[in-house]
């Protein structure tokens, strides 16, 4: 995935740039020479080339900082309201390339006691959560990549210098949360620079649930869910509250934009924690259905997933709402429907041999002839008063082959070019949720487990780069001088 690309040199200043780099070098060898020994190894000379590098940067961003703060005016005017510098003070900073001090002033609201304040310089410099730009975007990657242990290492193997594992936390859930709560409107604004694949044939959608270790307060009396290791030591400060941890449903939802054979070109993921409203995930999963369908009008839709009945109205309902479509196909996940026909068959067929040349007859079936599910219905039905074998076992297999009969037609999918598995939503339980929240000793809170699967969904739609342009732009006001 490409990065944030600098931009280009303006050619009237190539060669001042070119020299200038030249005198950078020279700069650097010196401050090399007086760190390691002449006869000193190649990787311990690109340690402190880099090491003086990042040192050389963290004095220049900091005093960049310093001199935009000393700017500033005593007043301010910020989005048309006025400021008055307040109190003197000094703030921490954080960037690749290690802690920036700065001398700066924090502003309060005029004519209003105790009012708001702002520090002019974050709003100036665009700093986002009290992290450079540059340092913020690898932040955010990482938290959407996998925990901040792992970012740390990523970031100190690149040889710069991050703040704490702790503060890499607390700007992974803070950019995270801004950017769930911004994520709708700037998808807006992104949706329509994105240009369907060569070779789009239709959009398939789908939701799914999958579970999330939450951390809750543990009830009085309740007893603990899971087995802590005995402490060896007594805790020196006040020992943590009990806390109990429970397994919570997230949704996950994706559309998919498909070829002819029905394997997916592109793929945008959705995740939401549990106590959020799925209606939100599928109100965004419908405006990518509209802007596909503004592109190609003659895309077909298709709906594939399992047979939950509140899923079904959750997609439905958001299909009829959110978009202008009077038709769409609809089909119940063929690996579940095999599930329940393998075991049919296990209950009726003691022979593995013919249950297996059984259940390929009927996918060869239902693949060329929509009714194929009526009649492996009616046979199943005829099995539970035929067959030695308790009716009762074979009952629900037919409850739900009777009930969901309706979206098992999978001639039509197959001749729509539409695919009759839930492969990208299953996939994306297993690639959002599951690989970034259900780590060994894994356990969330809402504000983590939300931040956490916001900022994934949207890297593995490879839409973090696009969209990171606006989000930073939240964090840069225009401050001008107060008359």
């Amino acid at each position: 995935m490409r990065g944030i690309v600098p931009q280009a040199i303006a050619p009237d200043n190539g060669e001042a740039y070119r020299r200038a780099v030249a005198t950078a070098r020279l700069a650097l060898e010196r401050a090399v020479t007086l760190t390691v020994a002449a006869d000193a190894s190649f990787a311990d000379r690109e340690r402190a080339v880099l090491a003086a590098a990042n040192e050389a940067c963290r004095r220049l961003l900091e005093a960049a900082l310093q001199t935009t703060a000393d700017a500033q005016a005593d007043r301010v005017r910020v989005e048309g309201v006025e400021y008055a510098r307040h109190h003197e003070g000094t703030g921490t900073y954080h960037s690749l390339c290690g802690s920036l001090e700065v001398r700066r002033a924090t502003y309060r609201e005029v004519g209003v006691r105790n009012g708001p304040t702002i520090v002019p310089v974050e709003l100036v410099a665009g700093l986002i959560e009290g992290a450079t730009p540059a340092l913020a975007f690898r932040v955010a990657l990482g938290y959407a990549q996998g925990p901040g242990r792992q970012a740390e290492e990523q970031l100190h193997a690149d040889h710069r210098q991050p703040p704490s594992r702790s503060t890499l936390e607390r700007l992974g859930k803070a950019i995270g949360a801004h950017t769930h709560r911004v994520a709708p409107r700037i998808e807006a604004v992104v949706r329509p620079e994105e240009v369907l694949p060569v070779g789009a044939h239709a959009i398939v959608v789908g939701v799914d649930r999958t579970t999330v270790p939450m951390e809750e307060p543990r009830p009085t009396g309740a007893a603990p869910t899971t087995r802590r290791r005995a402490r060896t030591t007594p805790y020196r400060r006040t020992p943590p509250a009990p806390v109990n941890v429970h397994y919570r449903m997230a949704y996950v939802g994706t559309v998919s934009v498909v070829d002819r054979l029905g394997e997916a070109l592109v793929t945008r993921r959705y995740a939401i924690p549990s106590t959020a409203d799925p209606t939100t995930l599928t109100a965004r999963m419908m405006a990518d259905v509209s802007q596909a369908r503004t592109q190609a009008p003659r895309l077909p839709v298709g709906v594939v997933q399992d047979a939950a009945p509140e899923l079904w109205t959750l997609v439905r309902t958001a299909l009829t709402t959110g978009t202008r479509l009077r038709r769409w196909e609809e089909a119940i996940d063929r690996y579940h429907l095999n599930e329940h026909l393998a075991e049919v068959l296990r209950l009726v067929e003691p022979d593995e041999g013919r249950r297996r040349a059984q259940l390929r007859r009927w996918n060869t079936t239902l693949d060329a002839d929509d009714r194929a599910i009526d009649r492996i219905a009616r046979r199943v039905a005829e099995w539970m008063t035929t067959a030695p074998v308790d009716p009762a076992a074979v009952e629900p297999h037919f409850t739900y082959l009777s009930k969901n009969s309706d979206r098992m037609r999978y001639a039509t999918m197959g001749a729509k070019g539409l695919p009759c598995g839930s492969g990208a939503t299953e996939g994306a339980c297993k690639s959002v949720v599951t690989m970034r929240a259900k780590g060994s000793g894994q356990r969330w809170h809402e504000d983590g487990v939300t931040a956490a699967l916001t900022l994934r969904s949207i890297y593995l739609s490879e839409r973090l780069p696009r969209m990171w342009r606006h989000i930073t732009a939240d964090y840069s006001v225009d401050v001008q001088a107060a008359a």
